[in-house]
C-alpha cells in the first residue's frame, strides 16, 4: 500500500497534464464547469508548491516580517476545501481525497513550523491565527470522517447479518449469495481496501497535525465497540467469579466449552484481524500501533483471564482434569496472537496458564489418592476386571491424548534422583516428567490390585484375578500408541512376564494335584496293579475335576485371547496325561462291577469340559459323552 504522500504526488503530477480537450476549452472565453475544476486543481497544486517553498525558506536566523503573496490566501483555500468535504465526505473520489489530505498536511506543517520560530510580526501572527483556525476545522472534519468510516463497516456487517437471518427465500441463487456472505464474515474486521486506504491517509494527516490523541481515541472507541458486538454475537457475555464458584460443575462445563470456543476464535480470527487493521491504518507509527492493539486486546483478554482464574478456585476432582487442560492449551495458543502487544499482558496470560497447570497437577494427584484410598473389602465376583482398573486405565488413555501438555505442566516437578550405577541411556532415566507420573500411577494400581487379590481365598482364583487385570492393563497400553511410548518397551515386557507368572501359578494351584492323581507311583503292589488303589485314583480325579469344572466355569476371563490361551494350555497339560492313564488302566476297571462309577470321563469329555471354563456360566454336565 502506497504512502499517502506518494499517491498524492502522483495526482499532483496528473494535475499538471490536462488532456487535449481541456487545453482546447481553456482558449474558449466561456469555460465549462469541467475547465473550472481543472483550473482549480492546478491553482491548488501551485499553492501547495508555494507553501512547500515557503516552509523550506523559513530560518530561525532570518526574521520573517510578512507572508509571501503566493502563500497569503492558502488558509482560505484550505477552508473552502473543508467546506466542500463537509458536503461530499471523504472516500468518494480518491484524487480529491489525496489533494485534500495534502493540503491539510501543508497547513499543519506551516502552523507547527511558525509556532516553533515564535515570530512577533503582526502579519505573520494574523496569518498563523487564520491557518490555525482552518487546521482545527480540518482536523475536526477528519476525525468525524475517521469515526464514520470505522463505524460504517460494522453497521454494514450487522445489516448483512440481519438480512441473512431474515431471508427465507428458496431461490438457489439467494442461497449461494448467503453462503458467500457467511464466508466473508469469517474475516475480521471486514473493511474494503478503499476504506482502509482512506483511514490510513486520515490517520497520517491527524497525527502530522498534532491530533494523534483524538485520532487514537476515535479508533479505540470504535474498535472496542466492534469487539463488544462481535463477542456478544458469539455468545460471550462474561460470568463473574461468584457465579463460577456457585453453579454446579455440570453447568460450568458448558460455560468452559463456550469460553474455549470464543478464546480460540480470538486467537485465530479476531486478534490477528485487529492487528492487521491496526498495522494498515498506522503503518508508520509503531508505538501508537502497539499501544492501541494492546489496549484493545487487553480489555477482552482480562475478562478471559478472570474466568479462568475463577475456574481454578473451584473444588478439585479427577474428572475436571481434561477441562483444565483444554483451558491451559487455549491460553497457550492465545499467546502468539497477542505477541505484538505489551509484555505485561503476555505475562498475565502466562501466569493464568501456570495456575491452570498447577491445578491440573493437583487434579492428577487426585487420581493417585483415589487409588491409594480405594480399600474396598468386597472381591469382584468371578475374578473379573476390577472397576478401579477400568477407570484408571481409561482415565490414563484419555490423559495421554494431552501428553505433551501434561509433560509441560509436570516440568515443574523435581527430577527423580539417579539410582546408583544407573546409566543415562537407561529408559527409566530418559522418561519424561509425565511418563514418571504415569509409572507412579501404574505402581500404585499394581499395589492396590495385589491387596485386592488377597480377598480371594482360592489361590487359583487370585491368579485369575491378577491375570484378568494385568491383561486388561497390557491391552490398554498396547492399544494406545501414546501410553506405549510413554511407558516404554522394558515396562511392557515386564508386564508380559508377570502375566506368564500368574498363568503358571494358576496351573500349579489348579492342576498340580489333578496330575498327581495320574501318577503311576503306588498303583502296583508286588508287581501287580492294585485295583483298590486304582479305583481310588479314578474317584479322586473325578471328584477334583468335577469341582474344578463346577467352580471355574463360573469364573470370568473376559479377554478372548487369554481365555483361549488358558484352555489350550490346560488341555495340553491334562489331556495327554489323562489319555495315557486312561489307556493303561481302564481295562483293570472294566472287568469289575460298576466300572462307570470309577471311569466317569472319556478323554474326549475332558476336552469338552475344559472348553466350559472361564465363561462365567453355571456348569452343565449334560454334554458328557457315553
Amino acid at each position: 500500500m502506497e504512502k499517502p504522500e506518494n499517491h498524492a504526488t502522483e495526482s499532483e503530477t496528473n494535475a499538471h497534464k490536462p488532456d487535449d480537450e481541456s487545453e482546447q476549452q481553456s482558449h474558449n472565453p466561456t469555460e465549462t464547469p469541467e475547465s473550472e475544476s481543472s483550473s482549480s486543481e492546478l491553482s491548488l497544486t501551485q499553492a501547495m508548491e508555494a507553501v512547500d517553498g515557503f516552509i523550506q525558506s523559513l530560518s530561525s536566523t532570518d526574521p520573517l516580517l510578512e507572508i509571501p503573496p503566493s502563500v497569503e490566501p492558502f488558509p482560505e483555500t484550505v477552508d473552502s476545501l473543508v467546506s466542500k468535504m463537509e458536503s461530499s465526505g471523504l472516500g468518494r473520489d480518491e484524487t480529491e481525497d489525496s489533494a485534500f489530505i495534502l493540503a491539510v498536511n501543508r497547513i499543519s506543517k506551516s502552523v507547527m513550523t511558525l509556532r516553533e520560530l515564535r515570530l512577533d510580526s503582526t502579519p505573520v501572527s494574523s496569518w498563523l491565527n487564520r491557518a490555525s483556525s482552518v487546521q482545527n476545522r480540518a482536523a475536526s472534519l477528519l476525525d468525524e470522517e475517521f469515526r464514520h468510516l470505522l463505524d460504517r463497516s460494522r453497521e454494514k456487517k450487522n445489516k448483512n447479518h440481519n438480512n441473512n437471518a431474515g431471508d427465507v427465500s428458496s431461490d438457489s441463487s439467494t442461497h449461494e449469495t448467503d453462503r458467500c456472505v457467511l464466508q466473508e464474515e469469517d474475516t475480521f474486521p471486514d473493511f474494503p481496501p478503499e476504506s482502509i486506504s482512506t483511514l490510513k491517509k486520515i490517520a497520517g494527516a491527524m497525527i502530522s497535525a498534532g491530533y494523534e490523541a483524538e485520532c487514537c481515541m476515535s479508533y479505540e472507541m470504535s474498535r472496542r465497540h466492534a469487539f463488544k458486538e462481535e463477542l456478544s454475537e458469539v455468545g460471550f457475555e462474561g460470568i463473574n467469579v461468584e457465579d463460577v464458584l456457585r453453579i454446579p460443575w455440570e453447568s460450568l462445563e458448558g460455560e468452559i466449552a463456550n469460553w474455549i470456543s470464543i478464546v480460540r476464535r480470538c486467537s485465530a480470527v479476531l486478534f490477528p484481524g485487529e492487528l492487521s487493521l491496526c498495522t494498515a491504518v498506522f503503518p508508520d507509527a509503531a508505538a501508537t500501533r502497539k499501544r492501541l492493539f494492546t489496549g484493545l486486546v487487553s480489555a477482552v483478554t482480562i475478562r478471559f483471564l478472570d474466568f479462568s482464574g475463577a475456574v481454578v478456585l473451584t473444588k478439585r476432582s479427577s474428572e475436571k482434569l481434561f477441562k483444565f487442560l483444554d483451558m491451559y492449551e487455549t491460553l497457550r495458543d492465545l499467546i502468539p496472537a497477542v505477541e505484538q502487544s505489551d509484555s505485561d499482558l503476555i505475562e498475565e496470560i502466562k501466569l493464568a496458564q501456570t495456575r491452570l497447570g498447577e491445578a491440573a497437577v493437583t487434579i492428577f494427584g487426585e487420581l493417585e489418592n483415589s487409588i491409594k484410598t480405594d480399600q474396598g473389602r468386597t472381591a469382584v465376583p468371578s475374578g473379573a476386571v476390577h472397576p478401579l482398573t477400568r477407570y484408571t486405565m481409561n482415565y490414563l488413555k484419555y490423559a495421554c491424548e494431552y501428553k505433551d501438555t501434561l509433560d509441560q505442566v509436570f516440568q515443574t516437578e523435581p527430577e527423580p534422583e539417579t539410582k546408583p550405577n544407573q546409566r543415562e541411556d537407561d529408559e527409566e532415566y530418559k522418561v519424561s516428567a509425565f511418563a514418571r507420573q504415569m509409572i507412579k500411577v501404574m505402581e500404585l494400581l499394581d499395589a492396590n490390585l495385589e491387596v485386592k487379590s488377597r480377598l480371594y481365598r482360592d489361590p487359583a482364583l487370585r491368579s485369575i484375578f491378577l491375570m484378568n487385570n494385568g491383561r486388561y492393563i497390557l491391552q490398554k497400553i498396547k492399544g494406545s500408541t501414546e501410553i506405549r511410548d510413554l511407558m516404554g518397551q522394558a515396562w511392557t515386557r515386564k508386564r508380559s512376564t508377570e502375566l506368564r507368572q500368574y498363568h503358571k501359578s494358576y496351573q500349579r494351584e489348579t492342576w498340580g494335584k489333578v496330575l498327581q492323581c495320574m501318577n503311576q507311583e503306588g498303583i502296583q503292589v508286588n508287581g501287580k496293579v492294585s485295583k483298590p488303589v486304582l479305583k481310588e485314583r479314578f474317584k479322586v480325579f473325578n471328584t477334583m475335576f468335577d469341582e474344578i469344572h463346577k467352580t471355574q466355569s463360573t469364573w470370568i476371563v473376559s479377554d478372548e485371547q487369554m481365555q483361549s490361551e488358558l484352555r489350550v494350555s490346560i488341555a495340553a497339560l491334562v489331556i495327554p496325561a489323562y489319555r495315557s492313564f486312561f489307556g493303561r488302566y481302564k481295562q483293570h476297571i472294566d472287568s469289575g462291577r460298576h466300572s462307570d462309577k470309577y471311569v466317569k470321563y472319556q478323554p474326549e469329555d475332558i476336552e469338552t469340559y475344559i472348553d466350559d471354563l472361564f465363561d462365567g456360566n453355571p456348569p452343565s454336565m449334560a454334554r458328557k459323552r457315553t
